[in-house]
């Protein structure tokens, strides 16, 4: 793909986000992402495909570009606890302000809970695989107790999309509330260092 071509397909991306953020996923939209990323409706076809292959091709992007942010987060060093609360924070924060996430759960929660719960299988496997290998490094260089990723990943998950899509009465809005409240949760499993 050149750069030109790239450059439309970013475009058509940036529109369909917006779009999809706004009216949701059932609404047909190709001519509002069309007219909004200043291409005509063929064009969006050409270069991402129907409404599925643009949410498909969408998420792929938002995944890829959440992924990059939490890079970050993720090669910090120090205590497990530590740095589970500070992943946590951060992958809810995130998710939180993600317009589409937003959008999708106040448009169209019957198409996206499911992503997360019901059939959350393909996600916790994307997310086993993409946090292992950060767990595996961070015990072979001392900063976790060997722990299996697996079980870890998946309970981080179940808390995360808890703090997601579950209401509270919490201002978890804060990530130093979040902080605090996710270190009081793990009080019970992950304890601190021994003074």
């Amino acid at each position: 793909m050149s750069a030109s071509d790239s450059e439309i397909r970013d475009r058509i991306l940036d529109a369909a986000r917006a779009c999809l953020a706004e009216f949701g996923m059932t609404k047909r939209l190709h001519a509002a992402i069309a007219d909004r990323a200043g291409v005509s409706r063929p064009t969006v076809y050409k270069y991402v495909g129907d409404q599925s292959a643009v949410i498909a091709a969408l998420l792929d992007r938002e995944v890829a570009r959440f992924l990059a942010e939490a890079e970050a987060v993720l090669t910090a060093r120090g205590p497990l606890r530590e740095r589970f609360v500070e992943t946590v924070v951060f992958v809810v924060g995130y998710g939180r302000a993600h317009p589409l996430l937003s959008g999708g759960l106040r448009n169209d929660p019957h198409l996206v809970l499911p992503w997360f719960t019901t059939g959350a299988e393909p996600v916790i496997e994307q997310a086993v695989d993409f946090f292992a290998p950060y767990i595996k490094r961070a015990v072979a260089e001392g900063d976790f107790p060997a722990v299996d990723p697996r079980p870890l990943v998946e309970w981080a998950y179940r808390i995360i999309v808890s703090l997601l899509l579950t209401p509270s009465t919490l201002p978890l809005d804060d990530p130093a509330e979040l902080r605090d409240f996710v270190g009081r949760l793990l009080d019970v499993g992950l304890p601190g260092p021994t003074a």
